[in-house]
Parts: C-alpha cells; sequence; structure tokens
C-alpha cells in the first residue's frame, strides 16, 4: 500500500513538473464597441497597450491594469487619490484587505509629462490564475497627466531599487505598519519563486501581422489624437523617481497561438497562430466568437510559434544603475545612406508602453530629412505620404552583437488615406544619446524578457511575410 501511494506521489510530481516545463499563454482581445465582456485575463484598452484583469487583497478588489515592461514597479490608484485622474474611478482601499501591510514608504514614476505619486503597500497579487503573495507595489495617491482605460500598471520589468530599504513606522489607525525588507518588486519573476506554476521568470508578447498603421490595438492611430503618444524620454531611474516613455492613455492587445476555450480560460502550449487577427469577429457554431488580438507568454518561450531560434541580446552592464530595465547597448543606425554615428555609451530600451521609436533630436531630424518628411509641431510628429513609404529603405541598427533589419512598414502609420496622409513611428526625444524602442519593434517580433538571463530575445514569427524583417549576430 506504501508502494502504490509513492507511486501515486511520484506520478503526480511528474505531472506537475511536465505541467510547469509549458509556458502559460494568455490570450488577449481588443475591447467592443460597446464596453463589453472581456476574455480570459488579457484585454485591450484604448491605444494599444496590453493590460489585463489583477486582483488585490483578500477579499480581492479587481482592476484593469496596463503592463509595463519598462519598470518592475506595479501600482494602482488609491482610495487617498484626489486628483483630476483620480475622482470617480475604480480605486484600491487598502483597509479592505486583510492581508495588506503598510511600508510607510513613498515612491514615484515619471511617465514623460504623466507622473504617479504612490504609497508602497504589500498585498496578494492574482492575475490569470497566478497568486503573488507579498507583493510590493503603489497605491496611487496623486496622479496627474493620464488617460482613461485602467487602474494601474503591472510591472512587467526589473525590480525597482527599494528591495533592500528598511522601512519603519509606527502602527496607526489599525492599519499593519512594520518594520520589514520590501520584497522584490517585478510580477513574474515573483510568481516563479513562489512556485505559482511557472517553469522559470521568463516571458514574452507577439501579435499577428502587424501592418502600416497597426499599433498593437490593431488600429490605425493619429498622431495627437487621444491614445497617441507624444514626445517620449529615455528610461532614467534616480532613487525613489522612475523616468520612463510617455504612456500616455495606455492600451494594449498581444499576439497569439493557442486558441482558448469559450469560457476564455488561460491555456498551456500552442499550435501556432491563430487566424482571423486583430479582434475580428468570426462566425463559429452560428454565434459569434472574437479571435484574440495576441498573447502574453510566462514562464518561457512559446516555441511552436517562431521559425527558427530567438536571437538574445545581452542588456548593458552599467554598475553605476541602480537598477536595471531591459536596455541594450545600441552601437549603429543606418538608414539607406544615412549613417546615424551613435554615442560610446548609447542605450536602447526596450518599451512596451509606447508605440513610438524615440531617437536622439538631432538624429530624428536627420533621419526624417533624408526622405523629406515634414514636422508637425502641434503633433509632434513627421508627416508623409502614404505612396511613398513603399520606396523607403529599411532601418537599420545594431544593438550589441546583433543587427536588427526593421522595414518601414513597421514604423509608419496611417492618418487619412484618401488624402494620402500618413506620418512615422520615429519621434524626437530629450536624451542626446539614447533610444527608446517601442512596440514598432517589439510587435513586429516574437519579444521576450529572461530576467535571469539578462537578455531581450527576438525571433520571427511563423507566417511572417518576406518583407526584410530581420535579426541575426553581427559577423565579427
Amino acid at each position: 500500500m506504501r508502494a502504490a501511494f509513492l507511486c501515486l506521489a511520484a506520478l503526480a510530481q511528474l505531472a506537475l513538473s511536465a505541467y510547469a516545463s509549458e509556458p502559460i499563454t494568455i490570450p488577449l482581445y481588443k475591447r467592443s464597441d460597446d464596453g463589453g465582456i472581456y476574455k480570459a485575463a488579457g484585454k485591450s484598452l484604448e491605444n494599444g497597450v496590453l493590460a489585463g484583469k489583477v486582483k488585490i487583497g483578500s477579499p480581492p478588489q479587481e482592476f484593469t491594469f496596463a503592463f509595463d515592461t519598462t519598470t518592475g514597479f506595479s501600482w494602482v490608484r488609491g482610495s487617498r487619490c484626489k486628483t483630476a485622474n483620480c475622482r470617480g474611478r475604480c480605486s484600491y482601499y487598502a483597509r479592505k484587505s486583510d492581508d495588506v501591510i503598510s511600508t510607510g514608504k513613498k515612491f514615484s514614476v515619471e511617465y514623460g509629462d504623466s507622473c504617479v505619486d504612490t504609497h508602497v503597500y504589500i498585498d496578494t497579487f492574482e492575475f490569470a490564475g497566478l497568486t503573488v503573495k507579498d507583493m510590493p507595489f503603489g497605491g496611487a495617491y496623486r496622479m496627474s497627466g493620464f488617460g482613461q482605460g485602467f487602474d494601474g500598471y503591472l510591472g512587467l520589468g526589473r525590480d525597482v531599487n527599494f528591495n533592500m530599504t528598511k522601512i519603519h513606522s509606527s502602527a496607526a489607525n489599525g492599519m499593519s505598519k512594520r518594520d520589514i525588507d520590501i520584497p522584490a518588486s517585478a510580477f513574474v519573476p515573483n510568481a516563479f519563486q513562489q512556485g505559482a506554476g511557472l517553469a522559470s521568470s521568463q516571458f514574452g508578447m507577439y501579435t499577428t501581422a502587424p501592418t502600416l498603421g497597426f499599433d498593437q490595438s490593431g488600429t490605425s492611430v493619429v498622431p495627437g489624437a487621444s491614445g497617441t503618444d507624444q514626445n517620449v524620454d529615455q528610461s532614467v531611474m534616480t532613487n525613489s523617481t522612475i523616468t520612463i516613455p510617455d504612456v500616455n492613455n495606455p492600451t494594449t492587445t498581444s499576439p497569439g497561438t493557442s486558441t482558448p476555450g469559450t469560457d476564455g480560460g488561460v491555456t498551456s502550449g500552442g499550435s501556432g497562430v491563430t487566424s482571423g487577427g486583430f479582434g475580428t469577429m468570426k462566425k463559429r457554431h452560428n454565434t459569434e466568437a472574437e479571435e484574440p488580438a495576441g498573447y502574453l507568454v510566462l514562464g518561457g518561450v512559446d516555441k511552436s510559434i517562431i521559425d527558427g531560434d530567438v536571437n538574445y541580446l545581452r542588456l548593458a552592464a552599467d554598475p553605476e544603475a541602480p537598477a536595471k530595465n531591459w536596455d541594450i547597448c545600441i552601437r549603429h543606425a543606418s538608414f539607406g545612406n544615412l549613417k546615424l554615428k551613435q554615442a560610446q555609451y548609447a542605450i536602447a530600451s526596450i518599451s512596451t508602453s509606447t508605440s513610438f521609436i524615440v531617437m536622439p533630436p538631432q538624429q530624428a531630424d536627420a533621419f526624417h530629412e533624408e526622405f523629406g518628411a515634414d514636422y508637425d509641431q502641434a503633433t509632434k510628429s513627421y508627416n508623409i505620404k502614404c505612396s511613398e513609404i513603399k520606396d523607403l529603405p529599411l532601418l537599420k541598427m545594431t544593438l550589441e552583437d546583433h543587427i536588427v533589419e526593421l522595414p518601414p512598414k513597421y514604423w509608419t502609420g496611417l492618418i487619412d488615406l484618401e488624402t494620402d496622409s500618413c506620418y512615422t513611428k520615429i519621434s524626437r526625444g530629450n536624451s542626446e544619446s539614447d533610444w527608446v524602442l517601442g512596440t514598432s519593434l517589439t510587435n513586429a517580433f516574437y519579444t521576450t524578457f529572461d530576467p535571469e538571463a539578462d537578455t531581450v530575445g527576438l525571433a520571427i514569427k511563423k507566417g511572417q511575410s518576406k518583407d526584410g524583417l530581420r535579426v541575426y549576430r553581427k559577423s565579427h
């Protein structure tokens, strides 16, 4: 009997190991025109930034979070917030959670022209069936410059720098406060380390066939309109304030492999890119079913939808930096015959919080001057005739020891087809040396982030058209 029990236990452990070896894929959908229900844990907001439903506390309070790879700091609109961005919105009430710990610490994040100031709490997070206990996050008490459609950010970047800080606050008003080492802040590594069912702390995202004007939400975005990105700056982190690329009015959708069940559940593994594309409606068994816009992949790489191998790019090693973001050294850049000389220690931040590729201002101007694009001061964008896009050369970048070749279809957008009016998703930054590589790059590839190996991976998706998109190791 004992032998039979041990055998069953071994089989159970083997089954758990087999399950954990497969990445978890979370289907993402566009929001319906009438603001209807979202399937599964993933959804799209208004401008194309990845987002999902997150539950905080015990009993759980549910919120819509935008996914942000630029920092590992998560935050939610707090009940104490009285600014215009907070009034009448869904808010987190710390006192309603039995598990909450108030650290007494404050933490701020700047997103270009937007800013959020938070009180740091520790509580239970749940997303897509993954539960993370003792998760540090911010409860916003002041917000400025943010649009509608989300309640906070789920930090998918690197740990922020408060995790070794010793906090001391006296108990007050029944809220639990005590000396505590604040845990690491990044959600996915925490889920992995706590045995939440992930095989690793690696995560990724991919979309199907981006086209002219595609902006992760699957729609064309007009510069200057609500939900579009404006001028953005580099990722810089300082003490208790983070400055990252502008992400006004975050929204999102992402890539796809396996087809979700009718209950909208999360699936493991996959069998190729889902047909139908970005949120289009297809008839199935006499019922309308919305196709996924894409997928967020947690716990590894979904190899079933990539063509060839993943090209891993090492992160920039900066011993002076208080924390590592998804920053890669940019060595060279060119556009046809134009050579864009890079500073010795120039970096490119990989960001899912903006659709733009942000260059140093002089380089952005030289880039657009090469083909006569007009700069619109009001929208802070460069306009071009749509009919001229097909004749443009590709943007070629040397990122660490790899070369990325990005055709113009990935970094241009549509304004008005009837007037032959388009724009570029190449923006002027404030840094004289550093770049930001937004979803114009990440959506073109299967993009994966590995915090343990300190790498960002790019891979060609199966079914990718032969349009000149490439990533390959530089020959020395």
